[in-house]
């Protein structure tokens, strides 16, 4: 039982830790399509 708790925590770990990288992942990329968007014309 221990066992499967700790797989259970580790899986939570992992995608909170992922989590963060994909959301600041698509920041990025949002940020980048806003700054094409309002200085797409001028670039």
């Amino acid at each position: 039982m221990m066992e499967d708790d700790d797989e259970a925590r580790g899986l939570i770990a992992a995608m909170r830790a992922r989590s963060g990288v994909i959301i600041a992942a698509v920041g990025m990329v949002a940020w980048g399509a806003l700054l094409w968007a309002m200085f797409g014309d001028v670039l």
